[in-house]
């Protein structure tokens, strides 16, 4: 099992996710009414159907905390 660390969108604590339990990676910009765009990015969870968890890091950032993680990704992600 290998493990990165995120950070949560609205509360900033730490959560981290086993990488081969990945199931997507989608970057969502949400707007509000007359306030500036909010950035996240939803991590799904494979064995969850609750819409994955939303973290303040960019798909290309845990792509490369993936490859770093060392699980054999390193040939199929790349920059």
């Amino acid at each position: 099992m290998k493990l990165i660390k995120l950070t949560l969108f609205n509360s900033k604590t730490p959560i981290y996710i086993n990488v081969e339990m990945i199931g997507s990676l989608n970057e969502v910009e949400e707007r509000d009414f007359n306030r500036e765009p909010k950035t996240y990015t939803s991590v799904g969870h494979i064995t969850h159907n609750n819409g994955g968890f939303k973290v303040i890091e960019s798909v290309k950032e845990i792509a490369k905390l993936i490859i770093n993680s060392g699980n054999g990704l390193a040939n199929i992600i790349k920059e």
